[in-house]
């Protein structure tokens, strides 16, 4: 995922009186390192990927109601061969049928749905007002939580979920935040009290990738991450 938004890549202005700003929130201590790959990896050597420390990945599935990443089946198989926990990710349309997209990527996940939930990555706007974005990831999160039994994950930036999609409250849903910087703790979009993953870079090199990678870290230790993919915790 690529952020257009210059605000995830340096400090935003001031907001201004009265809005609320972004809450810097650290990590509880220890952190596990994972990635998020598309068909922008191209192929990928999951050994090496796996040797070089990586202990979750995020795979894109689908973009839109009608679009799979031709990457995401050898991805998944060849995470899971390795023991990588994974979740699957779509890129969400906000013009398009939520139901629709929510149904495309639960049925690539009938075989084998992942140790991670399911994630919508709400980083666009098709043109679509703060409320009708709203109502669309509600939607959609509401038909992928009553097939999955479980909260999905949202993916945004702080400044996204204020200024184009209006700070819903969905904090029942994990936050997997995205902030590309070298501070140490990241700037989460309120009501969030806490995030769950931190995608933290873009530029990332990792073994078994060639090229770039996006990086990401759990907030938490690597049992922690363990209970939260079996579905005995929440955040």
């Amino acid at each position: 995922m690529r952020w257009a938004l210059a605000c995830l890549l340096a400090a935003c202005a001031d907001p201004g009186a009265g809005a609320w700003r972004p809450a810097t929130v650290c990590g509880k201590g220890p952190t596990v390192p994972g990635i998020d790959v598309s068909y922008h990896q191209g192929a990928i050597d999951w050994p090496a990927v796996r040797a070089g420390g990586v202990e979750f990945a995020f795979i894109r599935a689908t973009d839109g109601a009608d679009r799979v990443d031709p990457q995401f089946a050898p991805s998944w198989d060849g995470a899971r061969a390795q023991g990588i926990l994974r979740g699957a990710y779509q890129f969400f349309r906000p013009a398009q049928d939520p139901i629709a997209q929510a149904d495309l990527l639960l049925g690539m996940l009938a075989p084998s749905a992942g140790e991670l939930p399911p994630v919508i990555v709400v980083e666009v706007t098709g043109d679509r007002a703060p409320a009708e974005i709203e109502a669309a990831a509600r939607a959609w999160l509401d038909r992928v939580r009553l097939a999955i039994g479980r909260e999905p994950i949202i993916y945004t930036g702080a400044y996204f979920w204020r200024d184009e999609v209006g700070a819903p409250d969905l904090t029942a849903s994990p936050l997997w935040h995205a902030q590309f910087t070298a501070a140490p703790c990241p700037n989460i979009a309120p009501p969030w009290p806490d995030w769950a993953f931190w995608q933290f870079s873009s530029t990332g090199r990792v073994p078994g990738i060639a090229g770039d990678v996006d990086l990401d870290r759990w907030n938490g230790t690597r049992e922690e991450l363990a209970t939260f993919a079996a579905g005995r915790a929440a955040r």
